[in-house]
């Protein structure tokens, strides 16, 4: 005997619960590059689920400067001379974030041979996928125009700053060419500043440990990944694939240096043709959700609902969010830039 539709569409708490504890886990799997994420301080984009209901919109983090003094010779006194612990602080903001499908009346349901219910949970789960992986790019990439719905989500995403931006040939981005493209040495500027930062108040990316060696994750549009292998030895390439091989990363290309370069669309142009590639390193952004369920434990909730005398049955799906790049006194924390240009092949 078929299940009931009344079953699919009850009002029972742990059955919505259920539904959508899972469908959260599944989005996840669905970001791209959902590899970047975990709850660790060790990951690149670190997950929080610190608000539950009533706990505020707003999640504070610090960080504790090292310190700077020159400690004490021999006899001088320590009593008075103590250094002072300074911390930085960085707030991220979470905010609602709907939307919801029209699965038809009971006439489309007589009409098609397949469930639409089941099909509009299906396309929610990839809205929100896709919608996730745009925003968790535009922050790393600093993207400041990036809007939802023509509204500021959450938190505008920052530029980055003069000394975690790598440009092609030291070229701004609104006056950048053909000649202006991603390059071995280009990679090496990344990777260089990223080890060496520069500035007051700048820290050293935190590399991700694999294998006892220590790596930074590179994303490239698939322009620039492009143009780089096309300006790169044949046999050179080779290396570098074989090199990425050997980890056996399936989101990573090559391997060049230290570096796990992969490729994605996702990548974002702030001026036509000239692309913001990223190199992280640890807790380069912070993903944090609040609760929008019904238990602290549930930060997304699917929820069916009925209109004109349950004639015709509308899905919502719920979450409560917000995602940013890590940014301790307007400096970027685990995030270095590089703007080259690149077109179509």
């Amino acid at each position: 005997m078929a299940t009931p539709k009344t079953q699919f569409l009850t009002n029972d708490e742990a059955t919505r619960k259920k539904w959508s504890k899972e469908l959260y886990h599944v989005i996840l799997k669905a970001v791209e590059f959902n590899d970047l994420m975990g709850t660790d301080s060790n990951a690149i984009i670190q997950v929080k689920n610190d608000l539950g209901k009533g706990e505020g919109d707003v999640i504070k983090t610090n960080i504790r400067l090292p310190l700077v003094g020159e400690g004490i010779v021999g006899n001088d006194t320590v009593e008075g001379n103590e250094e002072k612990l300074q911390f930085r602080n960085f707030n991220l903001t979470i905010e609602e974030l709907n939307h919801a499908v029209d699965t038809g009346g009971k006439m489309e349901q007589q009409r098609v041979p397949y469930d639409l219910v089941v099909e509009g949970k299906n396309a929610l789960q990839d809205w929100w996928a896709d919608k996730l992986s745009d925003m968790l790019f535009n922050h790393l990439c600093g993207i400041a125009t990036y809007r939802i719905a023509n509204k500021v989500f959450a938190q505008n995403p920052t530029a980055p700053d003069t000394n975690h931006l790598i440009l092609a040939n030291d070229v701004a981005e609104a006056s950048q060419t053909a000649g202006d493209y991603m390059d071995l040495t280009m990679l090496d500027r990344m990777k260089q500043r990223a080890e060496i930062p520069i500035g007051q108040y700048n820290y050293k990316v935190r590399p991700l440990k694999l294998g006892g060696k220590n790596y930074y994750r590179v994303i490239l549009h698939n322009y620039v990944f492009d143009a780089l292998r096309q300006n790169t030895n044949v046999g050179q390439w080779g290396d570098l694939m074989r090199s990425a091989g050997k980890l056996q990363l399936p989101q990573v290309e090559i391997e060049y240096n230290g570096m796990l370069i992969s490729k994605s669309e996702r990548i974002k142009a702030n001026t036509t043709n000239v692309y913001r590639n990223v190199l992280l390193g640890a807790q380069a952004a912070i993903c944090a959700w609040g609760g929008a369920g019904e238990s602290k434990s549930t930060t997304m909730i699917f929820v069916p609902y009925e209109k004109d005398a349950k004639r015709y049955i509308m899905i919502r799906g719920g979450g409560i969010l917000g995602i940013k790049k890590v940014v301790f006194d307007s400096v970027d924390f685990g995030v270095i830039v590089g703007a080259s240009y690149a077109t179509a092949l």
